[in-house]
């Protein structure tokens, strides 16, 4: 019985040892090629270097960039791909994707359709490198497909950013999946003016993440055509859009006039109260120092930092803050006060 069960194990272990035998040997033999094929790669793209960009520089004929392998093929595109990065000539943006379009197209569609995702999104980051106007019908299709990936959805928005699409608004309100403010902002950063402003004027309709990441935007990108927008959401917003609103004029260094300030330096919220302090300072108004003055006691410590600093910039700020670091009752403003006159006297 024993000696039964001693056989079959026996053949069960030589059995798993053949296949991975086989499966070592498998990857052995495909690294040697795959270093093989690489190497070939690099010297073709050291051969196809000095012509391609004589081509991109002058136009006229690509001499000596025939394309008759799938190796001669990747070391063009890889090639062709790092000039995308290095030049922004518009005649040589516009040879390079001339030239991608002539020679690249059944390559790229290939990778587009492969199984494995990171070759698709190689041939995505190509397309968008090349500007390959000629793939929109492809990546409908990708979009379309129920496996799409969320950096590949990522990655054809981007494209349709690039290629101007006119439904933008309505492809980013319905994503097959859900994106992040930080992906949302990531994408607003690249649109064109043209681009942005449907999204301002759709901002009503919009889920809450993506009017966080619009606000971003403008205050990252300086969209100051926008301003008017950013001071009816200081009017009208709730107290998040606020915040991020004020976030946004602080980042454009914008001017807000004291009556609005004062109003938001007595927001209920401390984050709200955080920024209007922090938009003083583009401002330094001695008006302000009331108000600041009164903010030294505020419950939040980042509050009570903040208005401090900005009391320093104003004229006679230090001034003020010795007076608070002496008489002042509330003993949390005291040490606020002597925290930040400690600070200037070793800077």
């Amino acid at each position: 019985m024993y000696s039964r069960e001693l056989f079959y194990f026996t053949v069960v272990l030589v059995g798993l040892l053949v296949i991975l035998s086989g499966l070592c040997l498998y990857l052995m033999i495909k690294k040697v090629d795959d270093n093989k094929n690489r190497k070939q790669i690099d010297q073709l793209k050291d051969e196809y270097q000095l012509p391609l960009f004589h081509f991109l520089q002058e136009g006229g004929e690509a001499e000596g960039l025939t394309v008759r392998s799938p190796l001669q093929t990747r070391a063009l595109v890889e090639l062709l791909a790092g000039f995308s990065k290095m030049f922004a000539s518009e005649d040589i943006q516009e040879r390079l994707q001339g030239f991608a379009e002539d020679h690249f197209q059944p390559f790229i569609l290939s990778q587009l359709g492969h199984r494995r995702w990171s070759i698709r999104m190689n041939a995505l980051y190509w397309i968008q490198d090349f500007k390959m106007k000629s793939m929109v019908e492809p990546l409908k299709k990708l979009h379309g497909s129920k496996k799409v990936s969320k950096a590949e959805e990522l990655q054809l928005l981007k494209i349709a950013v690039l290629f101007g699409e006119k439904n933008l608004v309505e492809r980013l309100k319905d994503t097959k999946h859900e994106l992040t403010e930080f992906e949302y902002s990531l994408l607003f950063h690249s649109f064109r003016e043209d681009q942005f402003r449907p999204l301002v004027s759709a901002f009503e309709e919009l889920p809450e993440v993506m009017k966080f990441a619009i606000i971003d935007s403008i205050g990252v990108k300086n969209r100051m055509e926008h301003v008017s927008f950013l001071k009816r959401l200081l009017d009208t917003g709730a107290s998040e859009l606020r915040i991020r609103a004020l976030k946004a004029v602080v980042g454009m260094e914008f001017y807000l006039d004291i009556p609005t300030l004062s109003v938001h330096l007595r927001a209920d919220s401390w984050q709200e109260r955080l920024m209007a302090i922090k938009a003083c300072e583009y401002i330094r108004s001695t008006e302000l120092s009331p108000a600041l003055q009164a903010l030294m006691s505020d419950p939040s410590f980042y509050v009570r930092s903040q208005a401090a600093q900005s009391l320093l910039r104003l004229e006679n700020g230090e001034a003020v803050l010795r007076e608070i670091a002496v008489y002042a009752e509330d003993g949390y403003a005291r040490d606020m006060a002597e925290q930040w006159l400690e600070r200037e006297a070793v800077s």
